[in-house]
């Protein structure tokens, strides 16, 4: 579904001038001001006069808001397909209930159906007007239908209904980090931090941003800020760490590298991408059953990745199993059609 059809919806709900006003595409520069677009705020002021919905049944009573509490209640506790099918049986009486179309479609947003999640939205737009996070949400929509563009009109028009909400501002950046557009990226990052400092994902994402810009010093030193600032937290993410120890890897600072390889590790054991440069690293330290240990656990995690049976193929090499070797760079060269052999990367 492409952005007429949302665009058709808001405006059949909103008024024809709020919709242009607000769906014109109003994108600023995003490597200006803030960081992801100075948004005049007073394009998103709807005169009540147009702001009027349809006129519809709504639902009624403590009995009707019973379902709408347990559906929110399951989406707490991660149970998005439940509250899926309870929120659709809801539906098929209250169907004017712009609060049970918006949980629904965020339910399908995160069960990664895109396609439906838009269709709920959309049902929700003609009924009420979407809120700047419901359209974070459609711009995540779109990401996950690979439509960058539409992506992150919909995130601008977010950040341009609340320019106050830090999620708004990451989920910009995290769509022009994508566009490879590092610059824009890190200013939307920064701003995110302005409004809610000691965010570790934001201050993860300033990091990716300043290496895609080749400013590695700055890089290391926002995922060292994100690393301490996750100190003692329940559910630290390996992110940062893993980020960091890349870094440290191609700057040859292996102790360092490995120290902080490890901490990843633990916090996310089935994360191949880490297994596979702790595998890197012992490879580089010669400590030949290590490398072997991790390259092993990132195929089970990966097993369609050229690169890590090649590398596993490197380690059998050294060790003297060359049959083992040799089945190795063999998958390599299947998977990636390319010759693989020791001498060769």
């Amino acid at each position: 579904m492409g952005r007429a059809i949302f665009e058709k919806s808001l405006k059949k709900s909103w008024g024809r001038r709020a919709g242009v006003l607000v769906l014109a595409g109003l994108v600023c520069g995003a490597g200006r001001g803030w960081g992801q677009e100075i948004l005049p705020t007073a394009a998103t002021q709807i005169p009540a006069s147009q702001a009027q919905i349809p006129s519809a049944p709504m639902p009624q009573g403590e009995a009707a808001e019973a379902p709408l509490k347990e559906a929110r209640r399951l989406m707490e506790e991660g149970e998005f397909p439940r509250a899926a099918t309870l929120l659709k049986g809801y539906l098929e009486t209250e169907k004017w209930s712009a609060a049970a179309h918006t949980m629904l479609a965020y339910s399908e947003m995160r069960m990664d159906d895109a396609k439906d999640s838009l269709e709920e939205y959309t049902r929700a737009a003609t009924i009420a007007k979407p809120s700047a996070t419901d359209l974070q949400n459609v711009a995540k929509d779109y990401v996950l239908l690979g439509d960058m563009k539409d992506a992150e009109h919909w995130a601008v028009v977010a950040v341009q209904m609340d320019d106050r909400d830090a999620e708004g501002w990451y989920v910009l950046g995290r769509i022009r980090f994508t566009l490879q557009r590092f610059q824009e990226a890190a200013t939307c990052f920064e701003r995110s931090l302005v409004l809610l400092p000691g965010s570790v994902k934001a201050e993860n994402n300033l990091g990716l941003s300043y290496e895609g810009l080749n400013r590695t010093d700055d890089a290391i030193a926002a995922y060292r800020r994100a690393i301490a600032w996750q100190e003692g937290t329940a559910h630290p993410s390996e992110q940062p760490l893993l980020n960091l120890g890349i870094i440290l890897v191609h700057q040859e600072k292996l102790a360092e590298a490995k120290e902080v390889l490890v901490k990843a590790a633990a916090i996310a054991p089935k994360d191949p991408r880490i297994r596979e440069q702790l595998g890197h690293l012992y490879l580089d330290l010669k400590m030949l059953p290590e490398a072997e240990e991790q390259l092993e656990a990132a195929i089970a995690l990966e097993p369609k990745k050229p690169a890590l049976h090649f590398l596993l193929g490197k380690v059998y090499h050294q060790e003297g199993q060359e049959a083992k070797a040799k089945g190795e760079f063999e998958e390599s060269a299947r998977l990636s059609g390319y010759h693989a052999s020791p001498e060769t990367r």
